[in-house]
């Protein structure tokens, strides 16, 4: 989608869109659509912001960069919105997003949600309000709820996202053939009572990894093991692995898959407490790839995503949108440690 519009055919002159055929469009001041816009809240009734937002959505109005520059000060600035800095996922993901966004030229302004949807729509509001020329976000909102949200005045890209979400930018790691290729793993090693530790409900973006989990199965002729919700921390991996092992030991699994590498190292604890040893009592293979797996013992076998990549294509989204694709998925590795009860390191790349 262009980042600018055009005048409706019929205008007298044709150009860049402006606040002022947004307003005439939606017969308003021009006030209430940067009240609007804005996100400033109690100055317009939703019928006038619903008139706005589709006099935008028809006319394709996306601000000024110019503008925005003059008004703040500090122009070519790129928000983005993290679930949880103290991730080392995500903290190596900010990272990166800000390297590659200082190459570009750009400055950027972090906000963190807490893995909060309510909080996640506050961030972009604020954002908004910040003229940013556009939205990075990692989101911990539902995939519906993801859908349907209404585009805000900048361009938007969803991160972490492999899937296509209709009028927006995306891109992640493909997590259904991750959470497969680790599935078949174990059950190469010979195990057939696996469980997932999963810090969502599963409606979410992450379901391609459950997906990917139940394939696994399916294709092996296993019937899917369970999966535990938890929380992507290290205290929810913990804590539910303390109250699978209390389980009938002919019900309890062989092997586990965190959806989350904090999740595992969780795990790992609860493991070595209970006097289980790793991978011969329990296997354990985790998904991110972050330092965390390298410095626990044993060491963690992994699924590797590669956030250089990911904030690479996701800024040039976000820059270049036109350019794009609406759905990128970046390439991921499979890193065999000794968790998993390979007795040689090595790793397989995957697309």
């Amino acid at each position: 989608m262009s980042a600018e519009g055009e005048r409706p055919a019929g205008s007298a002159k044709r150009g860049r869109v402006t606040r002022e055929d947004v307003a005439r469009l939606a017969n308003v001041s021009t006030a209430s659509v940067s009240y609007v816009l804005n996100h400033v809240p109690n100055k317009v009734s939703e019928s006038t912001a619903q008139r706005i937002y589709d006099a935008v959505e028809k006319l394709n109005y996306r601000p000024s960069s110019l503008g925005r520059a003059l008004k703040r000060g500090s122009p070519r600035m790129l928000g983005i919105i993290i679930p949880d800095f103290s991730n080392t996922y995500f903290a190596a993901m900010a990272d990166a997003l800000e390297d590659e966004a200082s190459g570009e030229g750009y400055s950027t302004i972090f906000l963190c949600s807490h893995g909060d949807p309510d909080k996640e729509k506050e961030c972009i509001a604020k954002l908004v309000s910040r003229d940013v020329d556009a939205i990075l976000a990692s989101f911990a909102m539902k995939a519906i709820d993801l859908a349907t949200m209404r585009r805000p005045s900048v361009n938007f890209v969803f991160l972490d996202h492999p899937e296509p979400v209709p009028g927006f930018k995306s891109v992640g790691s493909d997590f259904e053939a991750a959470a497969q290729m680790a599935t078949e793993h174990l059950i190469a090693h010979g195990h057939r009572r696996m469980a997932m530790l999963f810090g969502g409900d599963g409606s979410q973006y992450g379901d391609a990894r459950i997906r990917g989990w139940s394939k696994a199965h399916q294709r092996a002729g296993l019937a899917t093991g369970p999966i535990y919700q938890t929380s992507f921390t290290r205290s929810g991996g913990y804590e539910q692995t303390l109250r699978l092992l209390d389980l009938p030991d002919d019900q309890r699994p062989t092997a586990l898959f965190a959806g989350s590498d904090l999740e595992a190292v969780g795990a790992l604890r609860a493991l070595h407490e209970r006097g289980l040893r790793v991978p011969d009592d329990m296997a354990l293979i985790s998904f991110d790839g972050t330092v965390d797996t390298l410095y626990a013992w044993p060491q963690i076998t992994t699924i590797q995503q590669d956030p250089v990549m990911i904030a690479k294509l996701a800024v040039a989204a976000a820059l270049h949108p036109d350019d794009c694709d609406d759905a990128q998925i970046a390439p991921f590795g499979f890193v065999i440690r000794q968790s998993c009860g390979c007795h040689e390191a090595g790793e397989a790349k995957a697309a």
